[in-house]
């Protein structure tokens, strides 16, 4: 009788501990967690590296940016294993809302 009410609980705790990732998977479903600036533009950009493999990326201006006066740039990659998409632009478009001219990138290797 014991033997079986362990197992019982053991099946229970299995059960319980494989479902807890199908229901966590649809916490994010339609999930909008990517930020937008209404003051910054985003343009998509490419160019050969020195291996003259195509790197993309995204160009971050402000949209009052003056064309007249020079502006800090920086370059922003991502984190190994990540795409710009995923940490990069999010720090791109806060550093352009401040004034950066910013370029950020998918590393090749």
């Amino acid at each position: 009788m014991k033997a079986a009410c362990r197992s019982i609980a053991a099946l229970g705790t299995i059960m319980t501990v494989t479902l807890m990732p199908a229901m966590a998977q649809n916490l994010s479903f339609g999930a909008d967690n990517f930020y937008r600036s209404d003051i910054v533009t985003v343009q998509p950009i490419t160019f050969p590296d020195q291996f003259q493999l195509t790197i993309a990326g995204n160009l971050f201006t402000r949209n009052n940016l003056s064309r007249s006066v020079e502006s800090p740039a920086i370059i922003i990659g991502h984190p190994m294993g990540a795409v710009k998409e995923q940490s990069a632009n999010l720090y791109a478009t806060k550093l352009a809302e401040q004034g950066f001219i910013i370029v950020s990138l998918d590393l090749p290797y």
